[in-house]
């Protein structure tokens, strides 16, 4: 999985620079979170800019990060076309609010 990491104030920022988030990149997404969530803010922003493609397997992952999350906030930043209807056709998009911009995620969370 191609990723990076930054802090923005009171903020984590997951970057993921991966075009698919299907079966191959879930179970590592979840292990990779699970890994690090000692060291994470009380906000984690999930940057999906560069997905163009999930699936169920991805979305799945993003869900059980977000169980995983409990005492934490969990956003999604700059979803495409086919992700943000996926996330609205599971209504996943009312559990994690999804953002145009990772500065908009940053902003209204502030």
């Amino acid at each position: 999985m191609r990723y990076e990491i930054s802090e923005k104030g009171n903020s984590t920022v997951l970057q993921i620079n991966e075009e698919r988030f299907d079966a191959k990149l879930a179970a590592e997404f979840r292990a990779h979170v699970e890994s690090i969530v000692s060291e994470l803010s009380p906000h984690l922003v999930l940057d999906i800019g560069s997905v163009k493609f999930m699936d169920s397997s991805g979305l799945g992952a993003i869900m059980g990060v977000y169980k995983l999350l409990r005492d934490k906030r969990i956003s999604v930043a700059q979803p495409q076309k086919p992700v943000q209807d996926l996330f609205k056709l599971t209504r996943m998009d009312r559990l994690i609010k999804t953002y145009d911009s990772v500065e908009s995620a940053l902003t209204e969370t502030a």
